[in-house]
């Protein structure tokens, strides 16, 4: 595609100079032929002059005078000559009388005698028709090479302004792609602390490096405010929950109203540690900062076979679908957290009967972990604002839960710099993660 694009701005680019090109030579070869023609009707009218004054207006007593005049020109062949009698012979001439050519006056006319280009006219002399013709054969081949000099100058205007094309649109594809590169590899492993680095040798591009770390400031000022804000909500709620559960203890109340209270003091906990996790993740998210070489079929496996008993005495099955031996760049804990909300969730939201498959594959440079199930799936309403936290849809409310499962899973991905898409189904609901495969070999 980029090389496409590349091909396509040279293309367009040397068109400039070959159609200046062209259009010079066109102007030049209508003016030169101007020139010629011109030239050439001089030369054609003084050569007939000559002869009208030799010849006079009886021209049959200067017959010989005339022979001798013209009986070998300089250069041979620049001119030729031939006197008709009244009727339709020939009384002198250095050529026979071209066929081509009427015995009337006439215009100036191109003319051949002898494979030799002319430009003859015809003269009137009291009834006797007089041809002078001029060659054209040093004009054509001047004509010629002028023509040869103009297509040997378009063809180097158009290779000068390919190659500057060229090598312009490849350095600009070049410094375009280290953005590219440098940008992916802050969103992917940098984080929102590193800055492109502007070229000392480019304004233009230069002044775009500039515009886009201002933005990435402005989007890690207020990404930071946005995470300060949330970390100081969740640690401000979390105490006061924790001294209510203190105080509860203390009071006088029947042990299903205590137990109550203190499953929903230890919900709200749970919820408020969520965000902080989530809250933090975004913030080391792409960073590789505390990630190992991990088995990633080991974990899932492992994470399958534990929710498999739930699985099945809600009427439900896990189908397990996992290569072996396919490794990532990860924190096996996070991911095991990862999993188990996947599998969770299936759980929660599929009716008893219901599969749910957890498979593990390589694709290409990447491991895909994948969730399927065939269940009602999700509302439509629901998809656009999916792994936002708190998201529930209208089959989703009556479930206990606070909608933050699917978030979870969003910025555990982040955090690894995977890739989280959901897929279209015909039915039930699926989460594919692609995760770029890592061992100890390798050095991505």
């Amino acid at each position: 595609m980029a090389r496409g694009a590349t091909w396509r701005v040279v293309a367009r680019a040397g068109l400039i100079p070959v159609g200046v090109a062209i259009g010079a030579a066109v102007f030049l070869d209508l003016r030169l032929q101007g020139q010629i023609t011109a030239d050439a009707r001089q030369r054609l009218e003084a050569e007939t002059q000559g002869y009208t004054r030799l010849l006079g207006t009886s021209p049959l007593p200067s017959v010989p005078l005339a022979l001798q005049f013209r009986a070998d020109p300089t250069p041979p062949g620049a001119s030729v000559f031939a006197l008709g009698d009244q009727a339709s012979g020939l009384l002198a001439g250095s050529v026979p009388w071209p066929d081509s050519l009427p015995r009337s006056a006439t215009a100036p006319k191109r003319i051949t005698v002898q494979k030799v280009p002319y430009l003859a006219q015809v003269t009137d002399l009291d009834g006797y028709p007089l041809m002078a013709g001029v060659s054209l054969v040093q004009a054509e081949q001047s004509l010629k090479r002028m023509r040869n000099a103009f297509a040997l100058a378009a063809i180097a205007m158009a290779a000068a302004g390919l190659s500057a094309a060229y090598f312009a649109a490849r350095s600009t594809r070049q410094r375009v792609a280290e953005i590219n590169h440098k940008l992916d590899r802050i969103g992917r492993g940098g984080g929102l602390h590193q800055r492109l680095d502007p070229p000392r040798d480019d304004a233009v591009h230069a002044a775009l490096v500039a515009h886009i770390n201002d933005m990435l400031d402005r989007i890690a000022h207020l990404f930071e405010a946005h995470q300060r804000l949330g970390n100081a909500v969740a640690h401000e709620m979390r105490t006061p929950l924790a001294r209510i559960q203190t105080r509860l203890s203390a009071l006088d109340l029947a042990a299903a109203d205590r137990a109550g209270l203190e499953d929903e003091i230890r919900a709200t906990i749970r919820l408020f540690d969520s965000l902080l996790s989530i809250a933090r993740m975004d913030a080391e998210a792409g960073d590789t900062t505390g990630l190992a070489t991990m088995d990633l079929s080991a974990t899932a496996a492992q994470i399958a076979e534990l929710y498999s008993p739930a699985a099945e005495e809600g009427g439900r099955r896990i189908e397990a679908l996992i290569a072996p031996g396919q490794t990532i760049l990860g924190d096996a804990q996070l991911i095991a957290q990862q999993v188990s909300n996947l599998l969770e969730n299936g759980l929660k939201y599929t009716p008893p009967g219901a599969t749910i498959r957890l498979s593990v594959e390589r694709v290409g440079d990447h491991v895909r972990l994948s969730v399927r199930d065939d269940g009602p799936g999700i509302d439509a309403d629901l998809r656009a604002r999916l792994f936002q936290p708190f998201a529930r849809g209208t089959a989703q409310a009556a479930q206990p839960g606070h909608g933050l499962g699917l978030s979870l899973v969003r910025a555990i991905a982040l955090r690894h710099g995977a890739r989280l898409r959901v897929p279209d189904t015909e039915k039930g609901f699926a989460i594919e993660i692609d995760y770029l495969h890592f061992s100890n070999h390798s050095n991505s």
